[in-house]
């Protein structure tokens, strides 16, 4: 019996040996013309058509020029520091870049965590419809405080606060022209 297991033991090592032995001697062999290699990690082939395709990097690399362009298009200036398209009215380029596009700017909501009633100052750029509603966590209107046209420049609102608002975290939700700002509010 332990012959039996001494032959099948050195049966497989012979076997683990032999293809120890050839794998390498395989791993070498031309194919029409195609050199494959194999290495511990991949295998490469090497592509010898005459009109292979060749890719180029068509990205720079360099972060900091990027930015100095993205900077430049942002401010509107030129390559050589020249204003590309000024808008009307402004005198310094250095605030330009968002601060015309904002209908709604610097919303404040106070106090909070909210008792009774909550205030709440914005300024708005220009005229429009003002929209502004109480959600609960998940997202759904509970109630909609004001819904109505103003004037542009800074405006205060007070609220009282509806007794169905269960104590809680809820999320005031200010929509003027296409721009939408949440504050997060506390209710005791």
């Amino acid at each position: 019996m332990e012959n039996k297991y001494t032959k099948n033991a050195l049966l497989c090592f012979v076997i683990v040996v032999f293809f120890a032995t050839v794998t390498p001697a395989l791993a070498r062999i031309h194919i029409s013309g195609v050199d494959t290699t194999l290495n511990k990690t991949a295998l490469k082939f090497k592509d010898s058509r005459p009109n292979r395709p060749v890719f180029e990097n068509a990205f720079k690399t360099d972060f900091d020029a990027f930015m100095f362009k993205m900077t430049a298009i942002r401010t509107g200036l030129g390559p050589d520091n020249t204003i590309l398209n000024k808008p009307q009215g402004v005198k310094n380029l250095g605030n330009v870049s968002l601060d015309i596009q904002k209908p709604i700017d610097n919303v404040k909501v106070y106090p909070n965590p909210v008792a009774d009633e909550i205030n709440l100052s914005y300024s708005l750029k220009k005229d429009g419809l003002v929209v502004i509603k109480i959600l609960d966590v998940l997202g759904n209107e509970v109630s909609t405080l004001l819904n109505q046209k103003l004037n542009a420049g800074l405006q205060t609102n007070k609220f009282l606060i509806d007794r169905k608002l269960n104590s809680g975290f809820y999320f005031v939700r200010i929509i003027a022209g296409s721009e939408s700002v949440v504050k997060r509010i506390s209710v005791l």
